[in-house]
């Protein structure tokens, strides 16, 4: 069985960079780093809509991602 262990700050901005820069990577209050993306619709329901699209992958890779949506 292979361990999993977490990437660190550095490690996930040298992959973020190569594979998808619009993403960025930030720390919480743990000083835990985690990624996160801003994403703009042209509307309310065109937000609703992508969310549902993400939750639908995630659900799918037993993955749930914190999801804020503000208009």
């Amino acid at each position: 069985m292979v361990e999993k262990s977490a990437l660190t700050k550095a490690e996930l901005e040298g992959k973020l960079i190569e594979m998808a820069p619009e993403w960025k990577v930030k720390q919480n209050e743990k000083g835990l780093p985690y990624i996160e993306r801003v994403k703009h619709a042209s509307s309310f329901m065109g937000g609703i809509d992508f969310v549902h699209r993400v939750a639908e992958l995630a659900e799918g890779n037993n993955h749930h991602p914190d999801i804020m949506i503000q208009y």
